[in-house]
């Protein structure tokens, strides 16, 4: 006798619930889904225990007829696909044809819909079988009562966490596709009070409002782009709204709200020199492409998906936000004052990279405090200085007090010639065409162990691309011969050794815009003056100049900031003579 059996029906439908319907949010994803896929303008969602005691959900899409209503619950019944072909090039939210049903096995089901100019049905689903069907006076479109989730799979319903918790995650779905779809008012209901509404007049920034708070949407940037495969729009941050996680990242792909870790990759390191490790950005990012480029097909719950052309995308990203900050953010627009100052002192890595002097631990004092030179800035998102700062003095040849003649500020002297050197190496790295190379005059030899040696094969054109002549130098061994011959200004040993690190350090290629930016932030930090060196008048005075001149003088490539500001009213508010 046979050992294998065909399940019945009831039985699969429970099996596949488990992939698709993973909480009451799931469920809340695949009938809003339907919903856009319908063409609906305007969604009502009503949530009572969290999703568990019911769902409802209600549009103004086109609506089914009885026949369709009926067929909807049936597993692997869709309108989306004709033929093989269709799946590859998936324009729509749903395709499988197995949510409805996966719904239904585990939970209670009546569905109301109607076609425009038609009469309406009403379907009654008990235990994923249809109960009843018939007549109803239902408005154009389609409302689900989803009932009692899960009642008949209890473990499922004992892993479920929280009211509270459960409720954010089916808050999260509908806030996600309301960014994704602007033009479509969503109104989420819980217990029968508003929690979430947008109007869908297409602001994605009253949406963002709504979400984050006023002051969050004020600062939110937009940026757009384009090349062969891709064209990319939304919003995102100024450097002083941030969060500690990256859920405030959201990637949307072809209207489809999914984690694309190439992308969110992308946005972080375009704030790479902008932010600290530990913070990072609010981004809307819409991205469009061809439906050929994508696979949606590869993840149960569709909230992720494989992507042709990756590298190219995330290219596309990285310079769009970038060409943000040099246009809005950062740079300061000066005037003509401000420029004459500006060529005044300009200062070199060797004037940065002073050796050694004694540490002095006290705070030397620039007795003549010059406070005429006022720059003419126009107003700016960030708040470093409107004036000319002029040295005051240097506290534990660490910090450069300095003032404009208004406010107090504390420069972090290193951060400040990170952020000066960075800024110089990216102006050199970024005019390749003009590079000259140096042949090492004893070449660097590199061991690596087989699984980095592999890698680092893998990345030999990456390399060359940063300027790093590199060949196979027996087995397992790398031979380095020659470099940009800017890059002596660094200790080349050092700088080689930790390219090759960060190369090796991952199991897959590395796009070369991560590598660029490792390579300058590196090099800037190597060049710069350390803590702990005693700076003449003259030297604060350049250092400060030259930090001025800087498309982003507010963080050093590190996301560190290089000045604290304390204005007058702030000291008078500390000292209590307010």
């Amino acid at each position: 006798m046979s050992v294998i059996k065909v399940l019945d029906s009831t039985l699969s439908n429970k099996i596949a619930a488990g992939e698709v319907v993973e909480r009451p949010a799931s469920v809340v994803k695949e009938v809003l889904e339907n919903s856009l896929d319908a063409k609906a303008t305007q969604i009502i969602i009503k949530i009572k225990g969290a999703g568990k005691n019911e769902i409802m959900i209600s549009d103004n899409g086109i609506g089914m007829d009885k026949e369709d209503a009926v067929l909807a619950f049936s597993r692997h019944a869709t309108s989306k696909l004709k033929n093989e072909r269709d799946l590859f090039k998936i324009s729509t939210l749903g395709f499988r044809g197995e949510a409805l049903a996966s719904i239904a096995s585990v939970s209670n089901i009546v569905l109301e819909t109607c076609k425009e100019n038609e009469v309406g049905t009403r379907v009654e689903l008990v235990n994923g079988k249809v109960e009843s069907v018939e007549p109803s006076k239902s408005n154009k479109g389609t409302t689900i009562y989803i009932r009692n989730l899960f009642y008949n799979t209890p473990a499922r319903l004992k892993f479920l966490k929280s009211d509270n918790v459960e409720f954010s995650h089916i808050s999260d779905i509908v806030m996600k596709l309301a960014l994704a779809y602007p033009h479509v008012s969503f109104t989420l209901y819980n217990e029968d009070k508003i929690s979430f509404y947008s109007s869908g007049k297409g602001n994605v920034l009253e949406i963002v409002s709504s979400l984050y708070g006023l002051d969050v949407a004020k600062n939110m940037n937009k940026f757009e782009g384009s090349n062969d495969d891709f064209t990319i729009s939304g919003y995102t941050s100024s450097l002083g709204v941030s969060r500690s996680n990256k859920y405030g990242i959201i990637t949307i792909l072809n209207g489809r709200c999914v984690r694309l870790t190439g992308a969110i990759n992308a946005i972080i390191e375009s704030y790479k020199t902008y932010l600290s490790d530990d913070r990072y950005p609010i981004t809307i990012i819409n991205i469009e492409t061809d439906y050929s480029l994508v696979d949606v097909n590869v993840h149960p719950s569709k909230q992720e998906v494989r992507l042709s052309k990756e590298l190219e995308l995330k290219e596309l990203i990285f310079d769009s936000i970038k060409d943000v900050f040099m246009v809005k953010n950062i740079a300061p627009k000066v005037s003509v004052k401000e420029k004459e100052i500006k060529e005044q002192t300009v200062l070199s890595i060797d004037d940065l990279n002073i050796g050694n002097n004694n540490y002095t631990p006290s705070l030397s004092i620039n007795e003549t405090l010059i406070s005429e030179n006022k720059v003419n800035y126009e107003n700016t998102d960030e708040s470093i200085s409107k004036t000319r700062l002029t040295p005051i003095g240097q506290y534990i040849a660490k910090y450069i007090l300095a003032s404009d003649g208004e406010s107090l500020y504390i420069v972090d002297q290193h951060a400040a010639a990170e952020r000066i050197n960075y800024e110089l190496f990216s102006k050199k790295f970024n005019d390749f065409n003009n590079w000259t190379y140096t042949d090492l005059l004893i070449p660097s030899v590199i061991t690596l162990t087989k699984k980095e040696s592999a890698i680092l094969m893998e990345n030999l054109d990456v390399l060359k691309d940063v300027g790093i002549a590199i060949e196979e130098f027996g087995e397992n061994s790398f031979r380095v011969t020659s470099i940009p011959t800017w890059m002596k200004e660094v200790d080349s040993n050092n700088y080689l050794d930790e390219i090759v690190e960060q190369v090796v350090s991952g199991n897959k290629r590395i796009d070369l815009q991560t590598l660029r930016i490792h390579v300058i932030s590196t090099m800037a930090c190597k060049a710069s003056l350390k803590a702990n060196k005693v700076l003449s008048y003259i030297e604060m005075q350049t250092l400060l100049d030259n930090l001025l001149k800087c498309d982003n003088p507010y963080t050093c490539p590190h996301g560190r900031p290089t000045t604290i500001i304390y204005s007058t009213s702030d000291l008078d508010k500390l000292f209590k003579r307010s």
